[in-house]
């Protein structure tokens, strides 16, 4: 790995880091930057076992921290596999992404809210033993009964918070990326002219 390509690497990797931590701070329900992360990492992170070992390390700390250090739980059950599962897959998908413009990163971040709603309380409802019924329409409860988690109602809150929170966080990550890659290039032409 050259001199460039190692500098943008460890500055995904603590941008990464950080934001996980960014879920110990007051927030919002579900306003976090867990979507954006596993989108920044696909995107970014070359080496594709680094792009989601970087993530998902992070994310397992962020949750260690919040069981250690906060009134909220952590770790909580076999849900929080469909919670890892998403953001699993959310990282693959955005390895597909090939051009970073703001209009990709932009969509990106809400399909991967979406997509996170949808993944993780389909665990809810798998999980449920007798609560919900195995069917389409105990599904569709399910995810109907979801929705107070985002603080109220389709319109506001799950949209603010889920989708938001994404766009929010993935384009604050982006953004610093494209600075720091700005200012590596703009470094490796002054080494070159030396």
């Amino acid at each position: 790995m050259n001199k460039k390509n190692r500098t943008l690497f460890y500055a995904a990797a603590t941008m990464i880091l950080f934001a996980a931590l960014t879920r110990l701070f007051p927030h919002y329900p579900n306003f976090t930057a867990i979507g954006a992360i596993a989108i920044f990492g696909g995107s970014v992170i070359k080496d594709r076992k680094m792009a989601y070992l970087l993530p998902l390390s992070a994310l397992i700390l962020s949750d260690v921290c919040l069981e250690l250090f906060t009134p909220i739980k952590g770790f909580y059950g076999m849900g929080q596999l469909f919670v890892y599962g998403a953001f699993l897959l959310i990282t693959w998908l955005a390895g597909f992404i090939r051009k970073r413009s703001a209009a990709n990163v932009a969509f990106a971040a809400v399909w991967s809210g979406l997509l996170f709603f949808i993944i993780s309380n389909f665990g809810v409802w798998v999980l449920s033993g007798t609560f919900y019924p195995k069917t389409f329409g105990g599904l569709m409860a399910c995810y109907w009964a979801a929705i107070p988690f985002y603080q109220g109602h389709v319109t506001g809150s799950f949209l603010l918070n889920g989708i938001v929170g994404d766009l929010f966080f993935t384009a604050l990550l982006f953004g610093i990326y494209s600075i720091i890659e700005s200012k590596v290039a703009a470094q490796n032409v002054q080494t070159q002219k030396i």
